[in-house]
């Protein structure tokens, strides 16, 4: 423990505080001027749809600084879409009888695009089907 004060009572003779604030300083405006740069990054979602909630894969593309707003804020992480605006592309029905309706990843990306306002949705990834209303 000696040692450790003894080498930072050297390393204070050696570097100046104002070294250390100017290094500081430095850093700050690079990481800023970073997050201005446009970055893609993978990102999940939940998606409500009627009374059905899931979480969905998307790859977003936007500035640094939006998709950091969208990975520490929870609220902006979730969505509700009427069925009005998605689009089905087949319904299976399983052994017991019930039936399932897939949503096309297309209509689930533009619906997400259009709540996703400072950010592109480039990709959706596999999306679960949905039980159909009349079971």
């Amino acid at each position: 423990m000696e040692r450790i004060k003894r080498f930072f009572g050297w390393l204070r003779g050696w570097i100046s505080p104002a070294y250390i604030t100017m290094l500081v300083a430095a850093f700050v405006l690079w990481y800023i001027t970073k997050l201005g740069e446009t970055y893609t990054t993978d990102h999940s979602v939940t998606v409500i749809v009627g009374d059905d909630e899931f979480e969905v894969d998307c790859t977003i593309r936007g500035k640094g600084t939006n998709l950091i707003n969208y990975t520490i804020s929870s609220r902006r992480s979730r969505f509700d879409i009427p069925e009005s605006e998605l689009t089905f592309d087949r319904e299976v029905t399983d052994n017991d009888g019930v039936t399932f309706r897939h949503i096309t990843s297309l209509s689930l990306q533009q619906a997400l695009t259009a709540r996703m306002i400072d950010v592109d949705v480039v990709a959706v990834g596999s999306v679960p089907p949905l039980k159909s209303k009349e079971q």
